[in-house]
């Protein structure tokens, strides 16, 4: 079924690959296409990518195991999720969004080191 999939929607497979190394084993082909938009990849809108990285972030800040950690911390939750971390991960979102962008150019492989290198 993957294979049509990436017949039909050119974006579809570099999505794909974005979101296995985002969910590695965690991830499944059906997951995917809960979360993909097709209609927003062909109009250079990923916000499906970073809707799925803030998921799963949020996902495993309510986790007993943080939670526990936080309150032994003495971090309270609403003081946590304001901080700094949540930002961190809309920036990462953002930089993943990016380089899909640029992939797609074609002087990507020219631009590449350079990219990288600001990525860092």
């Amino acid at each position: 079924m993957d294979n049509r999939l990436f017949e039909i929607d050119p974006y579809a497979g570099v999505s794909y690959g974005l979101y296995n190394s985002l969910k590695g084993e965690d991830g499944s082909f059906e997951d995917f296409l809960l979360h993909y938009d097709s209609t927003g990849a062909s109009k250079n809108d990923s916000s499906w990518l970073t809707d799925l990285i803030n998921q799963d972030t949020l996902t495993s800040l309510s986790s007993t195991t943080v939670v526990e950690a936080m309150n032994t911390l003495g971090v309270s939750a609403l003081d946590f999720g304001s901080s700094s971390s949540y930002f961190d991960t809309q920036v990462y979102a953002a930089k993943m969004q990016l380089m899909q962008a640029f992939s797609q150019r074609d002087d990507y492989e020219a631009m590449k080191p350079l990219l990288e290198q600001l990525m860092g």
